[in-house]
């Protein structure tokens, strides 16, 4: 014997006993012993599910191999479930199908386990088998298990449990469904086990199913569907962490697409997998009919066969009936004979019971009656026989039928797609799912029923949810968001005429207030970029211009990155627009040029600093600003200025314009030179040319916002401190000395005091709101 920790096994004593253990003792049991079952000799465990376990054994009186299924204690607690599961088990081993595994035996162990009894298939199941590329041996399996299930829901049973698991092989390389354990019957709505919940394989379960709602043989057509492209992908068409997640997938998510080399599939799936049941196919006959086209290529052609119609004349044909009633049954059986194979009875469960023998007529008082003439004769039998009443070939047949209420008038145009519009509403399914949402009803129900007072309160339900919306993400500044919910709710208020619904006014009313209190606040902040995009939003969301004025007119000239801004004497551009209490921001279009800073050596008297090659710390060569070792004119960088230089400069100017100019933070510049250039180094900028030295300040591709030199030609001090300490400082971006692999954004460290021949400078300043409102 095996020991369990917790919970403690029963002695072994207790097994001949038949007493009452508790499910946790039942429990230990399954997992510690072999279960007795009388008659068979049990060898092992082969398998473990959530309601079972399954032990391998030999039926003794046959010698023969046998799967024994022992319930779980957990899946049936008290006695009436256990009462209920005996019946329909009792049920399901009546079922006699080729392709579906039979039930030896039904009963209990000495400690009250339910358990069946069902032949061993060593095969192994489907899902261990890989068709992906055999397409023939796919439509076999699922002829198979359509004929099993149209066999089975003929008779009252839901499987409720089809996967790949459940479909194995017997020694003909048969497929055979199996595990009816959690089957439903017709006859008993009430589950068998898990009461009141979802009960079934979460990657099968069909939407309906998974709700726990009450199901019928349609959902197993969807697991059929789902097994389908398994079989033919290779994996499930859905794939979650969690059943939950899985669950909304299979209510939600459109049915996956197939690839281009079996695309031919995909009408057979979409209807299969079907989110309502009502759009899946009616029944397995059906659903086997559509397989059948899939396997010809083309749908088969109805045929009459001469001898069905004779033999289905003479079955109905009565002798005693009268003339009338013998034509109008011939004419039933030829009818009944080219019906097509779709035209099945809307209810798909019914049970034909065993019909009492007929009673035997009277003796004939003269000669016996002639035989029942053949179809040529028929009609003519029918006019010479006498006016009596006709016996109907249908009276010892009896049905059950499905009924479901419906939440429709069925017989009012347009009604289903409104009731369907109303749970969706409901679930808030407004626009998604494809297929399964309020907009799409709501558009159906307009084709049928154009002028259906439902449809308007329905559609401007939909339309309420969407505009305050979009009134939210305007007032949030989330334009995208504001533009995309506009576009997927106007179309739908044009098709459904609700312009003059309550929401949708309550929208526009609420769009002209939003959009100019945006407009304003940009013309107060002279935030021409913030502008620009109000009025662009304003476009999209289709508010008229006038009704923004004056607003709209005044931002026509506010500033903008890139323009130049009059400061005396010096080319600045503005770079950054002021936001709230913080500065906009100018820089110099060109770096500080020879001409330039010349001028100001001059004007004051200060000496050139020493110059250094950055790449080459010891040189005999002597380099200071006006002769850096390289031709220069007067419109290239000034370079061999440290930085010290280059902040004495900014200073200078600022004294001589009365702006407060200064050397870049390194944030600052990156904002100036973070931009996408062509990728062509030395178009660029100054790189790889193949030249010693520097060009024009103003050569080259110009920034975004008309910067030049930003790319190449000369690096650029910064006034931010070294790593060091402030003896250095950082200098920025590309020079003449670099390579292309070089980043453009690059930033080192370097002597204050030192100027080097490829280091230049430009200068920036901040520019306020009102010196922009001014201008």
């Amino acid at each position: 014997m095996l020991a369990v920790p917790t919970p403690r096994p029963p002695d072994p004593r207790a097994m001949q006993q038949e007493e009452e253990l508790s499910p946790d003792e039942l429990t230990a049991l399954l997992s510690s012993y072999m279960p007795e079952i009388p008659g068979y000799r049990v060898l092992r465990r082969i398998g473990k599910g959530g309601m079972s376990q399954v032990y391998l054994g030999v039926q003794e009186s046959l010698d023969r191999q046998v799967a024994v299924k022992v319930m779980s204690p957990a899946a049936l607690t008290d006695e009436i479930s256990k009462q209920r599961f005996e019946h329909e088990a009792r049920t399901i081993a009546k079922l006699e199908h080729p392709c579906i595994v039979g039930i030896h035996e039904v009963g209990r162990t000495r400690q009250g386990l339910l358990y069946y009894v069902l032949p061993y298939l060593a095969k192994g199941h489907l899902g261990q088998r890989d068709f992906t590329h055999d397409e023939h041996r796919i439509v076999e399996v699922l002829r198979s298990l359509l004929s099993a299930l149209e066999y089975a829901h003929a008779r009252g049973i839901v499987h409720r449990d089809v996967k790949a698991e459940n479909v194995l092989f017997d020694n003909a390389d048969r497929p055979l469904l199996t595990d009816f354990g959690i089957a439903l019957s017709k006859r008993d709505q009430t589950r068998i086990t898990t009461a009141g919940l979802a009960v079934g394989s979460g990657g099968y379960m069909a939407p309906e199913q998974a709700r726990g709602e009450v199901v019928d043989g349609r959902a197993d057509l969807y697991s059929v569907g789902v097994l389908a492209y398994e079989l033919l992908m290779g994996r499930l068409p859905y794939q979650a962490a969690d059943p939950l997640a899985l669950a909304l997938m299979h209510a939600q998510d459109p049915v996956p697409r197939l690839p281009a080399d079996k695309k031919h599939w995909q009408p057979f799936l979409d209807r299969a997998m079907a989110k309502s049941p009502d759009n899946r196919y009616r029944n397995a006959q059906q659903m086997l009919g559509a397989l059948n086209q899939i396997a010809a290529g083309k749908p088969p052609e109805p045929k009459i066969d001469p001898a069905k119609l004779r033999d289905a004349a003479q079955r109905y044909w009565k002798p005693a009936a009268g003339a009338l009633a013998g034509v109008l049954i011939a004419l039933a059986a030829i009818a009944w004979l080219q019906r097509e194979p779709d035209t099945a009875p809307e209810t798909d469960f019914f049970t034909v019971e065993d019909a009492a023998p007929a009673a035997e007529p009277a003796a004939p008082t003269a000669e016996p009656a002639p035989a029942p003439a053949p179809v040529d004769a028929a009609l003519a039998q029918a006019a010479q026989a006498p006016p009596e009443a006709a016996t109907s070939p249908f009276a010892n047949v009896s049905a059950e039928v499905a009924v479901f209420a419906l939440d429709y008038d069925p017989t009012r145009a347009g009604a289903r797609e409104l009731a369907a519009a109303r749970r969706q509403i409901d679930r808030n399914r407004l626009s998604l799912p494809a297929g399964d949402n309020a907009m799409e009803s709501l558009r159906a129900a307009r084709g049928l029923a154009p002028r259906e007072p439902a449809l308007y309160r329905l559609s401007d339900e939909v339309i309420a949810y969407y505009a305050p919306k979009v009134l939210e993400a305007v007032n949030a500044g989330k334009d995208e968001e504001a533009q995309e919910t506009y576009a997927r709710i106007a179309p739908f208020v044009a098709e459904m005429e609700r312009g003059q619904g309550k929401p949708w006014i309550a929208l526009r009313e609420g769009l002209t207030p939003a959009l100019l209190a945006r407009l304003q606040d940009g013309l107060k902040k002279v935030d021409g970029v913030s502008v620009a995009r109000t009025k662009a939003l304003a476009t999209a969301l289709e508010v008229p211009s006038d009704q923004l004025e004056p607003a709209w007119s005044q931002a026509i000239e506010l500033p903008k990155p890139g323009d130049a801004l009059k400061d005396n004497g010096v080319a600045m551009v503005l770079v950054g627009l002021p936001r709230g209490e913080r500065a906009g921001l100018a820089a110099m279009r060109n770096e500080v040029t020879r001409s330039e800073y010349a001028a100001f050596a001059s004007g004051s008297g200060r000496p050139a600093a020493r110059c250094r090659n950055r790449l080459a710390p010891i040189t005999l060569k002597k380099r200071t600003w006006d002769d850096p070792g390289f031709n220069q004119g007067g419109n290239h960088p000034a370079v061999c200025v440290s930085y010290d230089d280059a902040r004495a400069y900014a200073q200078w100017l600022s004294r001589r314009t009365g702006q407060d100019y200064r050397l870049p933070t390194t944030s600052e510049w990156r904002q100036l030179a973070d931009y996408r250039a062509s990728g062509n180094a030395c178009r660029d900028g100054r790189i790889s040319c193949g030249s010693e030295g520097t060009a024009a300040a103003s050569q080259g591709p110009a920034s975004p916002t008309g910067l030049n030199g930003l790319r190449g030609n000369a690096r650029e001090w910064l006034s931010d401190c070294g790593a060091r300490g402030c003896g250095r400082r950082l200098a920025a971006g590309l020079g003449w000395r670099d390579t292309a692999r070089t980043p453009a954004t690059h930033v080192d460290d370097f002597d204050a005091d030192t100027g080097f021949d490829d280091i230049g400078f430009r200068l920036v300043r901040a520019v306020s709101a009102e010196e922009l409102g001014a201008r």
